[in-house]
């Protein structure tokens, strides 16, 4: 069985970029407030995130952004980093989304149903 084969929950490709995150890593916060620092969405399922940047992310961080899905209105998540590597010279991490309200869920879900199998 492959990983993705194990995963709970499906994922989509998603390509948007993601303005002024804020790493934290031992109750230290780092927010990304210049243009320099890059960091797009690569897939989304209902629980979790795969990103990819300029920066190093660390494994057993937290990321807090704002995170605008399609049409609906912008909400704030935090996502603890479960994984990273490197590739092609850029940082790719996944992560967990935690403590979603139920709404923020269904816009989540919403987005995960109409692109499935795209």
């Amino acid at each position: 069985m492959n990983y993705k084969e194990r995963r709970k929950f499906e994922r989509v490709k998603m390509d948007c970029q993601i303005l002024y995150p804020t790493l934290i890593l031992n109750n230290e916060k780092r927010t990304f407030l210049d243009d320099n620092a890059k960091l797009y969405v690569c897939d989304i399922s209902e629980a979790g995130i795969c990103v990819r940047s300029n920066f190093f992310i660390p494994n057993e961080s937290f990321l807090s952004f704002y995170f605008r899905i399609e049409d609906n209105i912008p909400f704030r998540v935090l996502v603890k980093i479960v994984w990273t590597k490197v590739e092609d010279g850029e940082y790719i991490a996944g992560g967990e989304f935690i403590a979603l309200k139920s709404e923020e869920m269904m816009i989540i879900r919403d987005y995960v149903n109409k692109h499935k199998n795209n």
